[in-house]
This record gives structure tokens, C-alpha cells and sequence, in this order.
């Protein structure tokens, strides 16, 4: 599907929400960039979560720098919430490779 240069997407924030999915979400406008744009919308909840990682108060404006920050913390937070699951599956890996 082509879509003409001056097209803007809209790109929901959810909680939880990681570079990797935010960055998949954002790159299906392929010009990005060079005449695409996208528009973020979030409920009240990732709001206040986004303005409490990056400290803004309530009549700041939110800007793309501070989505870009709390997406990096929500990265980082499931990062470490499941390093003991991919540790577990590495353990389990090498249990199952030694058996052969």
C-alpha cells in the first residue's frame, strides 16, 4: 500500500511498551522521516507514567524525546523481569544438549 508523502500515522502507547515494539510500530510509515510523521496518543495512565520517568509536570507538554526516555526505562524493566526466564531456558538448553 503506497501512501502519499504527507501522511501521518498514529501510534497508541500502551504500558509496557518496548523500543522494539514502539520502533515496529512507528517504521510501517517506510518514509519516515522524508515526508511520513507519526502522532502519539496514550491513555491518562501512560501519560502520567511517561511525565513521572522524565519528571514533567501536568502543563508541560510531552515531547518525543520524553516517549523515546520511557520507553528505554519500560525496555529495561522487562529486560530484567525476564532474565531469570531466559536464564532458565539457557539451563534447560544445556541439560538437553548434554543428554544427546
Amino acid at each position: 500500500l503506497k501512501l502519499p508523502s504527507s501522511f501521518r500515522a498514529a501510534v497508541t502507547l500502551g504500558p509496557k511498551v518496548t523500543k522494539d515494539r514502539l520502533t515496529q510500530g512507528c517504521m510501517r510509515m517506510r518514509k519516515l522521516g522524508n515526508g511520513h510523521s507519526v502522532v502519539f496518543f496514550a491513555p491518562i495512565e501512560v501519560d502520567q507514567s511517561i511525565r513521572s520517568a522524565v519528571k514533567k509536570a501536568d502543563a508541560s507538554d510531552v515531547d518525543v524525546a520524553d516517549i523515546l526516555h520511557w520507553t528505554m526505562l519500560e525496555t529495561c524493566t522487562d529486560i530484567q523481569m525476564r532474565a531469570s526466564h531466559w536464564s532458565q531456558q539457557g539451563s534447560d538448553f544445556k541439560e538437553r544438549r548434554s543428554a544427546w
